[in-house]
């Protein structure tokens, strides 16, 4: 019970009351086999039940960090699919970016801050602030062999990095992300995990970031989970709002047992052989009727 209550305090200092979901990205897999894959990105208030869908844009990096063409996007009111091509063997992080909400007029009530209903006048004399929130959500594929570099790129303010590799992670042994917001350690932060059907309200599985930002977590089995921080913030002058409360996200599968991985060259050499036997016998099917 005191557990919970430390995460609900520190998450109390970021929480907002202008939005009731989360942001989440899935691929179909994480570890795709072939050239290709589809990563859904939606708001949801239980995991991993779509509800409304993220913007009509992603970033997708490729193993060296470089940006790649995400325009084949299928949209839905629930979700943004996007068909994402993996052109070689590597990790590649696939995000939203950073979304921008609207804006919200707070007034601060007896030491609390709440939300003014449309046309809601302040009482005389009360605090009043705007709030934006800002998400991001990420997740990371690995094709072929995995690597590290993309995991070093730039995101948005607030920042998971994984140290533990994103898709490497045993279910077994844990998992250690660091949190940044503007590139700087962020200490003293609760982030929570997320188990698939878990609501985003639920805070009794979390972790606080240490002095360098860095954050562990244990599973209790195997599956795929988010892993969630937020904070509040200042924005800078001349933004839409003089506060923003950020929302970012990183979802991971927890394995069993790592892969073995495959030999990208050979299986697309494979694939051509294949094709030239198909071919082949589709010229002697038509010799034999010629």
């Amino acid at each position: 019970m005191k557990k919970h209550l430390i995460a609900a305090a520190l998450l109390a200092l970021a929480a907002t009351p202008a939005f009731a979901y989360t942001a989440y990205v899935q691929p179909d897999a994480y570890w795709p086999e072939d050239s290709d894959v589809r990563v859904r990105g939606a708001f949801a208030s239980q995991f991993f039940t779509p509800q409304i869908a993220t913007q009509s844009s992603f970033i997708l990096l490729g193993p060296d960090g470089a940006r790649l063409p995400s325009d084949y996007i299928d949209l839905a009111p629930e979700s943004a699919t996007l068909h994402a091509e993996l052109p070689r063997q590597g990790t590649y992080r696939i995000s939203t970016g950073e979304q921008l909400g609207a804006v919200a007029t707070l007034v601060g009530v007896d030491g609390q801050w709440r939300q003014l209903g449309q046309g809601e006048a302040a009482p005389e004399g009360a605090p009043v602030r705007t709030l934006q929130t800002v998400t991001l959500a990420d997740t990371y594929v690995t094709r072929g062999q995995p690597s590290s570099e993309v995991l070093a790129a730039a995101g948005g303010r607030l920042l998971i990095r994984p140290v533990t590799h994103p898709n490497q992670v045993l279910a077994a042994q844990g998992m250690q992300v660091d949190v940044l917001f503007d590139g700087q350690p962020l200490a003293n932060a609760a982030v929570v995990l997320y188990a698939q059907g878990d609501p985003d309200t639920k805070l009794d599985r979390f972790a606080v970031t240490d002095a360098n930002g860095r954050a562990t977590f244990s599973f209790d089995s195997p599956g795929v989970y988010v892993i969630a921080a937020r904070y509040r913030a200042d924005m800078p002058a001349g933004s839409a709002a003089q506060v923003a409360s950020f929302t970012s996200t990183l979802t991971v599968e927890a394995l069993s047992a790592l892969p073995a991985g495959y030999d990208v060259a050979e299986r697309e050499r494979q694939q051509e052989r294949e094709e030239r036997r198909r071919a082949q016998r589709e010229i002697q099917r038509r010799g034999r009727f010629n």
